[in-house]
């Protein structure tokens, strides 16, 4: 009698917060998508499990920041190629991630609507499948705490 194999697929829930601090305007912007595969739709088809979360520290103004956010999915996921989901692997999600960056750099360099005064950096940590990709921009980190030690992810 064979058994049909149980896979174990963790359901990812995440929460936020954000706070302006003693500021008068907030500048900073964040994502977060539990269920990458509801967002991207056709684009590809995504591993289980599939999340994307990003931190935008805008600086300057809030505008770079606002920018990146509404369109950082854009980025990261219209005209690139993914392969098959098996086919995955880090250097490929690396690659993508670069890119984006260069785009969003690019994009908002290009925008007449965004001040020139106003920047942002950028982390964010793509999980698709077995693998966790965290990418930043600026000076933001990404750090893992594992048995109270500190473990750079970025």
């Amino acid at each position: 009698l064979v058994s049909p194999m149980l896979e174990f697929v963790p359901n990812i829930r995440s929460g936020s917060f954000a706070d302006i601090g003693p500021r008068r305007f907030m500048e900073d912007e964040h994502i977060r998508i539990d269920d990458l595969s509801l967002h991207v739709g056709s684009l590809f088809r995504c591993p289980k499990p599939s999340a994307f979360y990003g931190v935008f520290d805008g600086h300057g103004g809030p505008e770079a920041a606002a920018y990146v956010r509404r369109n950082v999915m854009r980025f990261f996921f219209e005209d690139v190629d993914f392969p098959k989901a098996s086919e995955l692997d880090e250097i490929f999600l690396e690659g993508v991630a670069r890119e984006a960056f260069r785009r969003a750099d690019s994009a908002l360099a290009e925008d007449d609507s965004i001040s020139t005064s106003s920047g942002t950096t950028a982390l964010t940590a793509l999980i698709l499948g077995r693998l966790l990709l965290v990418a930043n921009a600026g000076d933001c980190r990404a750090v893992l705490c594992r048995k109270g030690e500190a473990i750079d992810m970025s």
